[in-house]
């Protein structure tokens, strides 16, 4: 039996003996102003009576859900019981008992009712004994007492059957509810584990953001704990926590996992991971709350949040507790675009946000638990058994995908002796998760390709074993990999910061210019190389190529026979760029159209029939028609193909196909510009659209030569 269901029956089983106290303690008053009763008789009833139960009163109060008080209820009942049963001089006294035997009954203990019914019995039947010898009972009268004797049995065995059946009834719900407890509790359970793998899932998308949902969820329960908020609320923003990037994986990982900086159109990407989330999550109502947290915890105090832009008191409150753990679990976590801010730094910019940014209480709670160092310490590795399985499994298949991968290519260069491509990266990629540090060198040979046709393959042969030796030549332990034809990744753990990684560059490049000074077949020697820093065990190598790469090609325009060092640039840029000229243009000859004949001008001409006919069927039907240009550029730090231009145009193609309706058209405008219409759309139902398409494009295209920009612009023709 709980505490709880103690506590109820003690409470009416006190509050019932009060009251049959207190309406004694009337009728005997009343009979005492009629002269029927003494004073005396009242004080000793008193005393008997009353005093007991006001004593049991006392102890209820000070421990109500004490089990042993039945029994002294119990007892202090029968004082009365007996003292009215000798003193009373009615008959109906031995009802007196019945009272007590239907409140009896709450305590579902048989073993009571038979031990009260006995005594109550041998109580009245010593009373009767004692009234036959003064006389009161005899032959005449014998009848009341027969049925006195025969109803206090019936009333007890009633009880006592009563009572075995609700003693059953009793253990067989408390072992329900025990089951049902226990079952809620597994429920609970799984809920949690469910989420937590879901969770794992979603950072596993993202390189650096291994644990971050963990960490979001108990540093917001941290906040909501030290605000003094329901310990059921604060168990819903931990569920909470975990979910509010969900809409992540609906994110490219060329997107996700970008090193550099975000295009406008990446970003407006990137932002639609809390709308996505709070889709998938709007129909869960087990835990209050879980859409508003993915939905809303990108919003900003001062309103230059996103999705919605709200500001002030019109951003849930769960919103704002996790916008500030996620922002400190982000500054506080290596990034692929930067590394941990220092504690100071964290403050700091915690402080200046304070009322713009994030809501300024809770920003104080965060302040201080951080100051006195009282955050949780979230270790995403101590997780249950069934996450860890999870994560197991994942972490297997990735696993077994780098190890196929790296089965066929055990071999080593013929030429040069150094790791092919495929080899190298696998244990380069081994090595950056040991050590952490280091740095990452790309060494390309100028005009490779012009010394092989001039001079021949031997000589170009004889480039690349000298390029190795001197690779060799600069420091111990380092790891070389032969990427392209003339393109050699090196990795070297021992070189930690980029100064020393230059050094070592210029200590190269010095020795290529001696060579190609002392050994005329290396005349024609000349090396470019590309640098980046190694930021943590997390790096990945195909993103430190990327930046190697980048600077690689930085320093092949200085003239080559130089190095450059990648820099890490911001994530992202918030401010977006203004309507392309093309579109200005566009616009202004489509609202002009009467002063033109035939189609638009346009280099593909197609567009101009097809906009002819969308505004034929607009006016007939009295639309709206907006114009989206996609414009595709090259990227300034690669140089590219004709052949993929067109690819990346096909690709666009498609993802604007697949994601338009029927009734809307999309067609080429120039050789790198795709002009899309669409009809009778809100501006909110445009930019929705145009998020799809970016990024169903952005899931197909994974390399990083070229960008895509676009522009819309409302036409502002209404047909009537």
């Amino acid at each position: 039996m709980n505490d709880s269901h103690v506590r109820k029956i003690n409470r009416n089983l006190v509050y019932g003996w009060m009251l049959i106290v207190i309406i004694l303690f009337i009728s005997y008053t009343m009979e005492v102003v009629k002269g029927q009763r003494s004073l005396q008789y009242l004080f000793v009833f008193m005393v008997v009576t009353a005093i007991p139960a006001f004593i049991v009163l006392l102890l209820y109060i000070k421990k109500p859900d004490r089990y042993s008080l039945r029994y002294t209820i119990v007892g202090g009942y029968f004082l009365m019981y007996i003292f009215v049963m000798i003193t009373g001089s009615t008959t109906m006294v031995f009802s007196y008992i019945l009272p007590m035997l239907s409140l009896l009954v709450l305590f579902h203990q048989p073993m009571i009712i038979l031990v009260t019914g006995v005594c109550s019995i041998i109580l009245n039947l010593i009373s009767i004994f004692m009234r036959y010898n003064r006389g009161e009972i005899t032959n005449e009268n014998s009848k009341d007492i027969e049925i006195q004797l025969a109803l206090l049995f019936l009333c007890f065995l009633g009880s006592y059957l009563a009572t075995r059946l609700y003693d059953e009834i009793h253990k067989t719900n408390e072992k329900y509810n025990k089951e049902l407890s226990e079952r809620s509790r597994d429920i609970e359970r799984m809920t949690m584990q469910t989420i937590t793998t879901i969770a794992n899932t979603i950072d596993a998308k993202d390189e650096y953001t291994r644990g971050h949902s963990k960490r979001v969820s108990e540093y917001s329960a941290a906040i909501a704990t030290e605000l003094g908020l329901h310990s059921i609320e604060i168990s819903n923003i931990r569920f909470i926590g975990l979910l509010h990037d969900i809409g992540k994986i609906g994110i490219p990982d060329s997107v996700l996992n970008k090193p550099g900086k975000l295009t406008s159109e990446e970003y407006q990407v990137m932002k639609a991971h809390t709308t996505a989330g709070a889709e998938i999550l709007k129909d869960i109502d087990m835990i209050p709350g879980l859409e508003i947290g993915a939905r809303y915890h990108h919003e900003r105090v001062d309103g230059k949040g996103y999705p919605e832009g709200l500001s002030g008191g019109n951003i849930p409150y769960i919103a704002k507790i996790i916008a500030v753990a996620d922002a400190y679990d982000a500054m506080s976590s290596n990034r692929v675009y930067r590394k941990r801010l220092s504690t100071e730094k964290i403050l700091s910019e915690l402080e200046k946000g304070r009322g713009t940014q994030w809501d300024e209480e809770i920003t104080n709670v965060m302040i201080k638990l951080i100051t006195e160092d009282r955050l949780p310490k979230v270790n995403p590795d101590a997780e249950t058994e069934v996450v860890q399985q999870a994560s197991t499994i994942l972490s297997r298949v990735i696993d077994l995908a780098e190890d196929r991968g790296s089965e066929s290519v055990d071999e080593l260069d013929d030429l040069t002796g150094v790791y092919g491509r495929d080899r190298g990266k696998f244990a380069i990629q081994n090595a950056i998760g040991k050590y952490g540090t280091g740095c990452i060198w790309i060494f390309d040979i100028d005009h490779f390709h012009k010394i092989n046709d001039v001079d021949g393959f031997i000589v170009g042969d004889m480039y690349l074993k000298k390029m190795v030796e001197q690779i060799r030549g600069l420091s111990e332990g380092l790891i070389v990999s032969r990427f392209g034809a003339d393109e050699f990744v090196v990795y070297s753990p021992k070189i930690a910061d980029a100064k020393d990684a230059e050094k070592l560059a210029e200590i190269f490049l010095e020795r290529i210019k001696n060579l190609s000074e002392t050994d005329k077949r290396l005349s024609k020697f000349s090396v470019s190389i590309g640098i980046t820093e190694v930021m943590t065990e997390k790096d990945k190598i195909m993103y430190l190529y990327e930046n190697a790469n980048k600077a690689l090609y930085v320093a092949k325009q200085n003239g080559g026979n130089t190095y450059y060092c990648h820099q890490t640039v911001d994530y992202y840029d918030e401010e977006l760029s203004d309507p392309a000229a093309d579109l200005k243009k566009l616009v202004y000859l489509i609202q002009n159209k009467e002063h033109y004949k035939g189609g638009l001008v346009a280099a593909y001409p197609e567009f101009g029939k097809m906009y002819e006919f969308i505004s034929s069927l607009a006016e007939r039907n009295n639309m709206q028609v907006q114009i989206t240009l996609f414009t595709v550029s090259q990227n300034k730090e690669v140089k590219a193909s004709l052949e993929e231009q067109t690819r990346v145009m096909e690709l666009l193609q498609k993802a604007i196909v697949d994601s338009i309706r029927h009734i809307d058209v999309v067609t080429r405008y120039s050789n790198a510009q795709l002009a899309m219409l669409l009809m009778n759309l809100t501006e909110t139902e445009v930019k929705n659209v145009i998020n799809r398409i970016m990024t169903e494009f952005l899931r197909t295209y994974d390399k990083n030569e070229f960008s895509v920009h676009y522009d819309i612009a409302d036409l502002s023709t209404n047909y009537n």
